[in-house]
């Protein structure tokens, strides 16, 4: 009950800041912001128009691990973007062989060819010239069995802390010792120290890829990690000031349905800020499902390797019996959560590698990366794990999806109108990530604070927008300055056909 009364009265904090700013007028404060239509925050009516979301679309293998050191148990990937390269780091763990746990690191300038390094750090077998960047030796008693790092964005930060990371100890459920989340520091993202000796927080449990960040909308460290509630894997919340001292802030909450349950339990959580809307949470849990040993259990790919490691892994069953999958969650608090209503990567039409426990684990953090084909524009990278704790090598693949393009405002053969919330906005035109058929079109029109038309922003004024673009500026007869209108109570209409817009922004 404690904990219940804790999270709504977290919750009633953190929304009080946009009520106290909505009360002058009830109009919703964008100011330059972009906002992305992945809930119902900015809608205020729908006819004929849907909020719908999207799947990324599958991509090729970008690594295969079949290094001595890795072979079978990798996961827990972490990728971020350093100036011009792009960085992997990821647990390896080779199962068939016994070799022990160690992270790794891989490098790419284009998101997808990926080369290890030779870091010179770490020894296997008596040879050096690996990636391998920390070894079972700070794993077994320094906390990195699940380490993920992170760029620090806070002001201030100082040059030795720009990396920041977590980890929990090897074999924490066996060692209480061990169990916690440990922080590190580095100066180049390659050579790790303790910030402190020992773990910095411990009410939990930590055995999975935890993530922890600077919020630059909360101004504070935030923590979102695994622990057990009646049996169910949930996503608690901690922050902290200094990355030392951290606070239980409870479960993260699912106020209209969609959260972890005994039977979808959330395994990871990958949550983090949207680049291009910082104010928006975006996670990825993955999906913890197991059915057991029934009639559709046999027909899942590979049937004796599951039977194999129903054998001999200590995991029992599960390990052949459970599934994984990953969903989409959003937040524009860090503390209420909203579930999209479809899988984001399902395991698919699939032979191999892809149905099993592990299986479709996503990395944390998106990646703009080039896209593959010639002409088009950037797109978001999410990569994914396939054939893990097997006895081949496992796979990291790469998902590709539409810049904002997790969910939009969408309209079918049947126009459709869709009106936006009362807002207040600060620039001059209006962008719209934008997608039509052929024959499909949105045009926009302006309503005043008395819901009328204002004069020159008609639907019948909008030149009629058409195509495919991730910024569409919106004009009404070739004119597109909107600065007249600028912090002035408007809504917007969409009259949509055969159409998706997936956010909006004043430029």
């Amino acid at each position: 009950m404690k904990r219940a009364i804790s999270a709504i009265f977290f919750s009633l904090i953190f929304l009080l800041p946009t009520l106290v700013a909505n009360a002058d007028d009830g109009a919703i404060y964008l100011g330059a912001r972009r906002e992305l239509f992945i809930d119902d925050f900015l809608v205020n009516t729908l006819d004929g128009v849907e909020l719908t979301f999207h799947r990324p679309e599958r991509k090729e293998v970008v690594m295969e691990f079949d290094r001595p050191w890795e072979m079978g148990g990798e996961g827990y990937a972490t990728v971020l973007k350093v100036g011009d390269k792009y960085l992997l780091y990821y647990r390896a763990w080779g199962l068939g062989d016994g070799v022990p746990m160690c992270y790794c690191l891989a490098e790419s300038v284009d998101g997808r060819n990926w080369t290890r390094p030779e870091l010179n750090l770490c020894d296997y077998k008596g040879v050096t010239s690996n990636n391998i960047m920390l070894d079972e030796v700070a794993g077994t008693d320094l906390g990195t069995q699940d380490f993920t790092p992170f760029l620090d964005e806070r002001p201030g930060c100082p040059e030795d802390e720009r990396y920041k990371a977590i980890g929990n100890g090897y074999g924490a459920f066996n060692d209480p010792k061990r169990n916690g989340v440990f922080a590190w520091k580095s100066p180049d993202g390659v050579h790790w120290t303790l910030m402190h000796e020992g773990p910095v927080y411990t009410d939990g449990k930590f055995d999975t890829q935890n993530v922890a960040f600077w919020s630059t909308l909360e101004k504070k460290y935030v923590l979102f990690y695994r622990e057990f509630i009646n049996n169910v894997r949930v996503v608690v919340r901690a922050t902290s000031d200094d990355f030392i001292h951290w606070k239980r802030e409870g479960e993260i909450q699912f106020k209209h349905g969609g959260g972890p349950t005994l039977r979808e339990q959330f395994y990871t959580n990958q949550i983090q800020q949207y680049y291009r809307a910082p104010h928006i949470y975006i996670g990825l849990p993955t999906r913890y499902v197991d059915n057991g040993l029934v009639a559709s259990t046999p027909q899942l790919p590979e049937w004796q390797d599951r039977q194999r490691r129903m054998k001999i892994y200590k995991g029992g069953d599960r390990l052949g019996t459970a599934t994984t999958d990953t969903i989409l969650i959003t937040s524009r608090n860090g503390v209420n959560f909203k579930r999209a209503n479809d899988v984001f990567i399902a395991p698919g039409l699939r032979t191999s590698s892809n149905w099993f426990y592990g299986d479709n684990y996503t990395a944390w953090n998106f990646l703009e990366t080039p896209s593959a084909d010639d002409d088009s524009p950037n797109e978001l990278s999410i990569y994914a794990w396939e054939s893990t704790n097997s006895l081949k090598p496992s796979r990291l693949r790469r998902y590709a999806l539409r810049i904002d393009g997790f969910g939009s405002l969408h309209a079918k053969t049947k126009e459709g109108v869709a009106v936006t919330k009362p807002l207040k906005f600060e620039g001059k035109e209006l962008s719209l990530n934008v997608a039509t058929s052929s024959a499909g079109y949105v045009k926009v029109e302006v309503l005043d604070a008395d819901g009328q038309v204002v004069p020159g922003f008609s639907a019948d004024d909008c030149d009629l927008i058409f195509g495919d673009s991730l910024d569409r500026r919106v004009s009404w007869k070739g004119k597109a300055d909107m600065s007249a209108l600028a912090k002035e109570k408007i809504q917007l209409r969409f009259v949509m056909y055969e159409a998706d817009v997936y956010s909006l922004k004043w430029e």
